[in-house]
């Protein structure tokens, strides 16, 4: 399975490369909003994992954009370490399928990306 992980915080994108990659998972790595936009238009990741608040790009705006694609990303993740009702309804509406609490759980995460493999 391909997953995209965009997150403005470098440790955490190369902590959970280095996670999903040693369960098999196919990784590609986005430091921006406008990063994962490319990655996402030539890697076509079966899941995406965004953090909110990206500068630049949100990632809100890029699960919209996502959304609206042809080639989109059948799986949408938010990755929050402010997870309040606004939030929520923000992510719901702007396309995500689930929502991810920081900092992660390491085992949580890798039972739900294999509940996704099914």
């Amino acid at each position: 399975m391909r997953v995209l992980i965009a997150d403005d915080d470098r440790d955490t994108v190369l902590t959970l490369g280095i996670l999903l990659r040693s369960e098999g998972y196919d990784v590609r790595l986005a430091q921006s909003g406008t990063e994962a936009l490319t990655l996402a238009a030539e890697f076509q990741p079966d899941v995406a994992l965004l953090d909110l608040n990206m500068p630049g790009r949100t990632g809100l705006e890029v699960a919209q954009e996502l959304a609206g694609r042809a080639t989109r990303c059948p799986v949408l993740i938010a990755v929050s370490g402010h997870l309040g009702e606004e939030e929520r309804r923000l992510a719901g509406s702007s396309g995500f399928h689930d929502l991810v609490s920081k900092p992660y759980d390491p085992h949580a995460l890798l039972l739900l990306l294999d509940s996704l493999r099914r």
